[in-house]
Parts: C-alpha cells; structure tokens; sequence
C-alpha cells in the first residue's frame, strides 16, 4: 500500500491533526510529497489544523431543459461571464447572482429576459467547484486575508494559518460557496511566494489551471510493462512492411516526439504520397491507466523551451516515435493525386516502417533554397530526390488550396530564447519556412483523407469542424475595416473565405497586418472537434479531421481506434456498439482540454514576454498601434510584445473614442489611430500577469519605480487602479 493509500485509509476514520500525521510519518519526503499530490487532487484540506478527506460530492443530473451548464470565465466586481459549449458568445451575469461562484467553476445558467443584452443568465447552482486558485497575500497578522488573482474585488480570509508575508503568492481552495461573494472563505494549500521570475510565474499559471506536470507511477510502471511485453517481430509479421522504402522525418532539431513522416514518389498519373504516423493506439489501450490519463489531459502543451506531454516519455520519445533508423509500427495513409494535384483515391493500413533521415526544417530550407554543402548532400543522400518531388507537389496543392480561398492568417507567434538559468532574455519572431509549409499541405491530405473515409463509411468519427462568421460578427469586421479605408468585397463570383483570404494578403508585409489579421482572426468561429462532419470553413474543405499527431492530441489517437477496428474489418454493428457514444465523449473532451492548452501557452508566452522586456525598462521600441479602448491605446512592437499605453499618459481630456479605430482629443487635438506608427518607451513590466506598461517615448515619467526591474510593479499599478487586473488582448493561434 502506498503511502498516500495510506493517509486516505487514516482519515477516512475521521479528520487528524497536522502535526500527529507528520509525527505518525516521522515527516519524511515521501510522506510531504504525498500530502501536497493529495492537496492538488483535491482528495483532502486542512481546516483548523485538521485534516480532513473530500467526500466527492454526488453529481445531480440536469434535467431541467432551461438550465445550461458552462464555466465561469470572468469575473469583476460587479458582474461575471459564463461559458456554455453550445453557445457562441458568454453569458453575462450580474453579481447578485453569481451565488459566490469564481473563475473556474462548473455550473448551471438559467437564461433571463434582458432589455440590453443578448444573453444575460443567473446561475442556479456551482456543480463543480475549481481548486488550485491562486490568491494574493494582502493581509498578515491575527487573520490572514488574500485576494484572488482572477478578480481584485473579492478577498477571502484565510481560514487556516500558513507561513506568509504580504503579496505572497498563494493557492487556495474557497470554502462556504453558494452565498455572495462577500462571505467567502478560502483554504491555503501551499504558498509559492513573491513572484519575480518567469519560471515562478508559469509554476502558478500551471497550478491554477490544475495542469499536471508529472506521470503517476501507476501510468510509467504499466507503459514500461506494455513496452517490455510486447512481442514486435510477431507484430511486424501481420503488418504491410514499408522498410525497404525511403521514408522520412522532417521536424525541429530538437523535437523528440515525432509522429509523422513521408513517403513521396512520382507515377505515370502524378504522385503517391505516403503519410506515415506513429500506432499510438496500438500500445495505448483504451480504459487502461495510460488512456485515461491522456484522456484527462486531452493534448500535450508546449510554452517556450518546454513540453507537457500526453504521454509518458516512454511512449511519446521512445517507441511511439518514429526515430532515425529505428522499426517502428505505423498507421499509413497512400494517397494518390493526378498532375493537377487532385486527390484521386487513397487507401489506409497498418504497417511498419524505418524512418531513413531525421529531417530538420532548417535543413531542408537551405537545400531548397539551394544553399547545397557536401555535408548536407551526405546527411540526405537516401532521401534526395524526393525532397525535390516533395516541393513539386507542395506548389500544386498549395495553388489549389489558394484558389479555393483557403485563408492564411499570420499569429505573430513569438519564439522566446532562455539563458542557461531558464530565463528568458530574448525574443523574435518566428517565421515559417517552405519546409514548414510543404509537411503541414501534407498533413492536410492525410486528415482530409480520414474524415473522407469516416463520412463515406457512415462510422463514428470525431471531425475537426470551423463553421462560419455568424453574422453579427461579421458585420462588426466590416465596420472596422471600413473604419482603416479596408473593405471586404464580395460577389457572386466569390466565397466569402476568398473575399477574406484576398484581404489578408492586400495587407500582409503592412502595418496593417498585424491589425487586420487579428480582426479577420477575432471574426471566427471557434474551430472545435465534433462528432458530425460540417466541414472546415477556414480552409474550405468538406472534410476534415486530426489524424496525424496521436502521440500530442487525444482526438488523433481516438480516430485511430475508430479507424483500425474499420480497416480491420469490424462491421457497423461492432463500430456503433463500441464508438457511437465514443466519439460525441472523446469530441468534448478534445475541445475542452485544447482550450485549456491554448490559455497555458498563450499566457506563459505573456509571461516569458514580460520578463523579457523588464529588463529594457526606459528604452525606446518603434510599434504599431493594435487596439484602442477607452483607458489608452495597446502598441505591438516587431518583436511581437503588446503593451498598454494608460489614458492617464497620454495627456488627452475627455478623449473620443471611436471603437475599433481610434481615440482622440477634441482639445489637444492629438489623435491615435488602428495602425499608426508610434515611439513607445517601456516604463513598467508584472510577470505574474504578462503585462507591459508603455508610455509614448517624448513623457517624462516622475513616478518611475524604484523596485528591481524583474518585480512587480507597484507605483503604476496605483496609477491604473481603476484599470488594475486588466491583461492584454490576447493572440489566439489559429489552429486548423
């Protein structure tokens, strides 16, 4: 029995004191480390001393059709905003009827009739309630009193004593829900401390997104078992064996979880490409303790230098990884394409493979680009002269893919570069070279291709759906344009993806492109996984899925089940008895798990930016302006950075604002608009948050703060007290 076990089996006698737990475990490292993992599973809590185990509370099943269940997403002092799945736009709340709930919370919104707004809710009940919340430290003496980091406004006492000092950073469970805001009460589970580096600030952004960094011991143990008992020569004997082909990787230098790789050759009628992708499924049982913990986690989550992965390394870096002159199995995908690049038919089976070369994309950039050296003609002497037919039949399928009106939206994603402490110390864009662009039109056809078979065989399927702009948001995109001199013009010659993709390349190289990608971007749909084929708006096509990333995507991984029990030979009573309620499930759970992967990287992306840029406080950067609101105006520099640039600096009395354009100044006559080039100095950074303070670079700053460069800022953050707590408009990577 482990000694977590252990502790369970103590307290379910009743709750123990502290102190006679650590006694009765003489305090050792195993005995804090159990504790602290039964802390952050939410299994116990401490109040009053005492130790105490969470009796998981008894799901009650919504059967009342007028109650939608959501997620808290926000909330200010006033109101809050619940998410609901089915819906495109939050619902708003007022704060009398919040019944106490937090960012995070599970619960149920009943809509309400509403003159102002168009979803306006109260939520009826908090169905789960969310742990690991990170609170601020505001007050230290007979009580201690912590603010929650998510919203200024509500500050909890403590109702347990830990070792504290002002503007700690804390994780809290609350207690006493289902009142007001004003009478909760919190638990603190462990105490982080001031935050003053980016690697203090991602440890809180993880906990409070109750993101597991490691693997229990269950799940290695049983992957170790899987690997050592499997008998691989029996295996390759059942497959179609692809060894002798030139077969190869293209990925980053450093990339260690390598799940695709191709196969290309030209035939009498066009090409055969052969897509290549790790069996995941095949060590990965469903219902075993690997599945259910990739299942959990949903994706891996990448953020600067580091990889959470979704499986254990034994898998994601090890077998299931399709490495240099290893054997490994694979689910291929045969797809042949005429001289025009049209896919004609395609054919998957389960085969085994010996990947030839570990392709680097910088590599194969420069061979393409003809920057030829001898070392490089050796390195890719087996796989030569498919890199040229891969080109060839890259330009045929991206011409097609442009006419069709396949929209290209540049995310401005950040590449971050860390000294040998894990700071981060500089930043740059990250531009996409031809080699990028040739495996992901690939990449296209392979998924293109599954969703194709999965809507022609009728089976159970998770599809990667993008329905269309609704129609209040695309009439907001029109105005705004409108507003810059842009328009988006469409006629019945032109689908509406053609009229958007065309404006995106008029502005691409601009300094409207940063502008106007984000507003054709904020236009959107939220692309999500489903179990019906509606079709991909974004790149125009009926049919669309993700199967090429199992060892990093759970949605992958399901439709390779679904697909090698059809390949298999399974009829469609076995498909639907086993995946009818498979898919919907494992669809959700996808869409879900992403969203949380996408928050995770675009904040700790925030963070690394802020430490970076701490240390250029009182330098001047050139940028553009992004966003205007009512309380200043946001400015993007090359590098990627937004900051904001408060009202308050700006020197403007009364300013007009003209949403989406610009903010002006009938007095001083000074104006800034969408898109303007601006000198900007950096005043101020918090690394907690992910913000960057400017001011425009000719304001003298009196208030200048004193504090060491990578510490939270204090003086601007009085000076933008009604503004304090807002964070920057984010950048949502468009992911296909």
């Amino acid at each position: 029995m482990s000694i977590k076990e252990k502790i369970i089996k103590d307290l379910q006698a009743g709750p123990v004191k502290y102190k006679k737990l650590q006694s009765r475990y003489k305090a050792t490292k195993k005995f804090f480390l159990a504790m602290e993992e039964l802390y952050r599973e939410g299994k116990i809590t401490e109040r009053n001393g005492y130790i105490h185990l969470v009796q998981p509370k008894e799901k009650k099943k919504n059967t009342d059709p007028s109650l939608m269940e959501g997620t808290v997403v926000k909330l200010t002092e006033n109101f809050g905003f619940v998410r609901v799945a089915e819906l495109e736009k939050d619902v708003f709340v007022s704060g009398k009827y919040m019944m106490g709930a937090v960012p995070g919370d599970q619960v149920l919104v009943k809509r309400m009739r509403s003159a102002s707004r168009d979803l306006e809710g109260e939520i009826k009940e908090i169905t789960k309630e969310k742990t690991n919340l990170v609170g601020i430290v505001t007050n230290v003496g007979r009580y201690i009193s912590v603010q929650l980091k998510e919203c200024q406004y509500v500050v909890m006492k403590a109702e347990n004593h830990a070792p504290v000092v002002l503007d700690d950073i804390v994780l809290i469970d609350v207690t006493n829900r289902g009142t007001s805001h004003s009478r909760l009460g919190c638990v603190i589970k462990s105490v982080i401390g001031t935050v003053s580096s980016s690697q203090k600030a991602v440890q809180v952004l993880l906990a409070e997104k109750n993101v597991q960094t490691e693997f229990p011991q269950t799940v290695i143990s049983e992957a170790r078992k899987v690997i050592a008992n499997t008998d691989l020569q029996a295996e390759f004997a059942k497959r179609t064996d692809l060894r002798y082909m030139p077969i190869f990787t293209i990925d980053s230098a450093s990339t260690k979880d390598i799940d695709d790789a191709i196969s290309i050759e030209k035939t009498e009628k066009g090409f055969r490409l052969g897509v290549h992708i790790a069996d995941v499924s095949f060590y990965v049982k469903g219902s075993s303790e690997v599945d259910k913990t990739a299942y959990d986690r949903g994706t891996s989550i990448y953020f600067g230098d580091s990889v959470i992965p979704m499986l254990p390394k034994e898998y994601s870096n090890d077998v299931c990884s399709l490495n240099e002159n290893s054997d490994r199995l694979a689910f291929s995908c045969f797809i042949n394409l005429d001289s025009k690049g049209v896919i004609t038919n395609y054919k998957f089976e389960k085969t085994v493979i010996r990947s030839r070369v570990k392709g680097v994309y910088s590599e194969i950039n420069s061979i393409l680009a003809g920057d030829i050296s001898d070392e490089m003609k050796e390195k890719y002497s087996p796989v030569w002269r498919q890199i040229f037919v891969m080109k060839e039949l890259f330009d045929l399928l991206r011409a097609r893919r442009v006419r069709r009106g396949s929209m290209d939206i540049e995310s401005d994603e950040a590449y971050i570069i860390f000294d040998e402490k894990g700071k981060a110390v500089d930043i740059k864009k990250r531009e996409r070279g031809l080699s990028e662009m040739i495996i992901e039109e690939f990449m296209l056809c392979a998924n293109n291709c599954a969703a194709n078979l999965g809507k022609k065989a009728n089976l159970p399927f998770v599809y990667r759906i993008h329905q269309e702009p609704d129609a209040e948001k695309l009439y907001t995109l029109k105005e705004n344009l409108g507003r810059i001199g842009l328009s988006l013009t469409q006629d019945k010659n032109k689908s509406l993806q053609q009229a958007m993709s065309e404006l995106l390349d008029k502005t691409r190289g601009t300094n409207l492109q940063n502008i106007v990608h984000k507003q054709v971007l904020r236009s959107q749909s939220k692309a999500k996984y489903s179990p019906d084929p509606i079709g991909h708006f974004g790149i125009v096509l009926e049919d669309y899925a993700h199967f090429t990333s199992p060892i990093r995507r759970y949605a992958d991984l399901a439709i390779h089940r679904i697909l090698s029990e059809y390949v298999a030979g399974a009829n469609m009573e076995k498909m639907t008895k086993r995946f009818g309620k498979f898919a919907p499930n494992r669809a959700q759970q996808a869409s879900n798990t992403e969203l949380v992967a996408m928050t995770v990287e675009r904040d700790a992306t925030d963070i690394y930016k802020a430490e970076i840029m701490a240390d250029h406080i009182g330098e001047v950067f050139t940028g553009t302006v992004s966003g205007v609101m009512s309380y200043g105006i946001y400015v993007v520099l090359e590098n990627t950075v937004e900051g904001l640039v408060h009202i308050s600096l700006l020197d403007m009395f009364n300013p007009i604002l003209q949403e989406g354009y610009s903010l002006s100044c009938a007095i001083s006559g000074e104006t800034f608009k969408i898109g303007d080039v601006v000198s900007v100095k950096v005043i101020g950074t918090d690394i907690l948050n992910g913000n960057v303070d400017f001011a425009m670079a000719d304001t003298e700053i009196i208030d200048t703060p004193k504090t060491p460069k990578t510490k939270q800022r204090k003086s601007t953050e009085k000076r933008f007290e009604k503004e304090k707590g807002r964070k920057s408009p984010k950048k949502t990577k468009y992911r296909r």
